[in-house]
Parts: C-alpha cells; sequence; structure tokens
C-alpha cells in the first residue's frame, strides 16, 4: 500500500474507532442544572458554589453547566425536565414539588410555618424524609437537598396590615395556588398580575399588596409606589436541589459523595448569604421610604388554621400534612 493511501487508512479507522468506542474513557461527563434565580442572588451564586465543589471533589470528572433565571423553563417545565431527564438538576422552592405531587402544595400556605427553624427542622426530619422518598418513587427526581434556605415573604403595599380586619377585602398579589386559596379564606381579595407588572398595578390601585420576599421589592423597584411594608411573615420557605433519579443511580458510590456532599457546602453558603442579604434588604427598603407595621401574627395563623379544612379541600391529603407540621417543635 502506497504511504498516502496507509496514511488515509489509518485517519479512516481512527474515525471508525471514535464512531464504535465514543469519548474516550476520562471524558468530563457534563450534568445540565437549571434554576430560576438571577445569578447574583443567593440561590445563584450558591450554585455556582456546586458547580465549582464538584469539579473539585470529582477531579474533574463531572462538570455542572448551571443556566439561571428561568434560560431552561419556568418552574413546572423545569420540574417536568428533571423528571423526565431532559436536564439532570435543578433548584426551586420546595412548594414547587406541589406541581409534581398534589401533597406538597400545603409547603407554600400561609402561615404553615411559624419560623425558619421550623421549616428546617421539617425538612430535615421524618417529614422531609417521607417527602424525598415520595418524589424519588414517583416523580423519578432524588432530593440531594431540601434545606436551601429562601427569604421569608411579607405583604408590602399601599395599606397598613396590623391585622385580620385590615386584611378583609385586601387585594394581595399572589404568584401560585397555595397563598391565594389561603389568602381568599382568611378574607383577602387575591388577584393574579405578573410580577413586572406590579409597579403599575399599585400605582393604579389595581392592587392594594403584593406578597413577596423582600429582595423582589427592592429589586422590582416596587418600595417606590409601595408605602407600606407589611411584616407579616406568612412563608418562610426553602428550596430543594434534586437531580434526575436515573442519572443519580447511574453515578459512582464516589460521585454521589462528591455531589453529596457540594449539595451540603452550597447550601450553608446559600443560607448564610440570604441570612446577610435579607437583613440589608430591610435597610434599603427602610432608607428607601418604606413604613414598616408589625402585622399580629398570631391572629392571621389562627385565622389560616380554622380555615385549613377549606383551605386544604383541592389537594386531598394535605390537612394531615399540616397537622403533622404543626406538631414539629
Amino acid at each position: 500500500m502506497a504511504t498516502g493511501n496507509r496514511k488515509i487508512f489509518m485517519v479512516f479507522m481512527a474515525i471508525c474507532l471514535v464512531l464504535l468506542w465514543g469519548l474516550p474513557a476520562n471524558a468530563a461527563r457534563v450534568l445540565k442544572y437549571g434554576h430560576n434565580t438571577k445569578q447574583d442572588q443567593p440561590t445563584g451564586q450558591a450554585a455556582l458554589k456546586f458547580a465549582e465543589l464538584v469539579k473539585e471533589k470529582t477531579k474533574g470528572e463531572i462538570i455542572v453547566e448551571v443556566f439561571p433565571a428561568n434560560q431552561l423553563g419556568n418552574n413546572r417545565q423545569m420540574a417536568e425536565n428533571v423528571k423526565m431527564g431532559a436536564q439532570d438538576m435543578t433548584t426551586m422552592g420546595l412548594a414547587a414539588l406541589g406541581y409534581l405531587n398534589d401533597n406538597f402544595m400545603m409547603m407554600q400556605v400561609p402561615y404553615v410555618f411559624r419560623s425558619q427553624e421550623h421549616i428546617q427542622k421539617v425538612v430535615k426530619g421524618p417529614i422531609g424524609k417521607e417527602i424525598a422518598e415520595n418524589i424519588a418513587k414517583k416523580d423519578n427526581i432524588f432530593l440531594l437537598a431540601q434545606d436551601w434556605d429562601r427569604m421569608v415573604r411579607h405583604i408590602g403595599g399601599r395599606k397598613p396590615i396590623k391585622g385580620l380586619e385590615d386584611l378583609k377585602g385586601y387585594k394581595v398579589r399572589a404568584g401560585v395556588l397555595p397563598p391565594i386559596a389561603g389568602f381568599k379564606a382568611i378574607g383577602a381579595t387575591p388577584v393574579k398580575i405578573e410580577l413586572n407588572e406590579m409597579y403599575v398595578a399599585l400605582q393604579q390601585g389595581v392592587a392594594d399588596g403584593a406578597e413577596l420576599p423582600v429582595d423582589y421589592f427592592y429589586e422590582y423597584s416596587i418600595h417606590e409606589v409601595a408605602k407600606f411594608l407589611n411584616l407579616t411573615y406568612h412563608t418562610f420557605g426553602t428550596q430543594f436541589l434534586g437531580i434526575n433519579k436515573g442519572v443519580w443511580e447511574s453515578l459512582k458510590p464516589e460521585h454521589k459523595k462528591a455531589l453529596q456532599e457540594a449539595a451540603d457546602e452550597a447550601g450553608a453558603y446559600n443560607n448564610k448569604l440570604s441570612s446577610e442579604l435579607e437583613n440589608g434588604y430591610l435597610k434599603k427598603l427602610k432608607d428607601g421610604g418604606m413604613e414598616f407595621i408589625k402585622t399580629d401574627f398570631d391572629e392571621l395563623s389562627k385565622a389560616i388554621e380554622a380555615n385549613i379544612s377549606e383551605i386544604a379541600k383541592p389537594w386531598p391529603g394535605t390537612e394531615a400534612m399540616y397537622r403533622r407540621i404543626q406538631e414539629v417543635k
């Protein structure tokens, strides 16, 4: 065989081997991780920290590509994507599991949790374990973590809320079904308004206020048209970090260990950032002219409890979960 033909033959054989055998054995495995938070917010920073830790702990054998700010879809779409394996991982509020399983809608009903410490105890205890087992079995998602903190939610608006009477007929913007059901049951008038339309809605009186975490009031300039920050403390929340169950089960034991360690360390980082930034945002809102109103937490939480059977009707089994959550001390 001539030298030129031999070279061509060798190149052809090399191409065939690559096609037959695929990538080299030492090629990095890439996991696609999408979430709904802006990259500069605590969860966005924690996601990048998680990716950094995974690369370090696996010596580059696993690379996590992070897609922030709903680049891979909204919460419902990303939950379904991970379930079906269209994306590998996601982080979002624990209540988003309600998109997959009605039993978890209760996680975002107002006044289900008494404090951030309370929800942390719930997700790290038997209820959290049950949630993880249920989601893995029914929805094909393995939960690496359920304890990445979210900032507490309050109601900011044009009118003050000191107690239950002030909430009667109050047009409050709520983005998802659980707070809509909860506030409606205790006399408020929930309105469905896109977040980027809240500024104008408050200006024009279409809404009296919005239930949001404190960073949203500032980042969306809502504090400019909302005179009062009603410190309702109605929703304490955490986020889960989930991975497609099939992907998880395909990992080597040492890689599973690395991902779990990275999830725990990135979670602690997220929680530290959230705590620090929440205090900072409260200061910004006060400096920006918002008047802080102390709302009667006990009165509103008792009103929710008195109406919990009605609130839970659309989601069979969630009243029992509410009762179990209240028993956690």
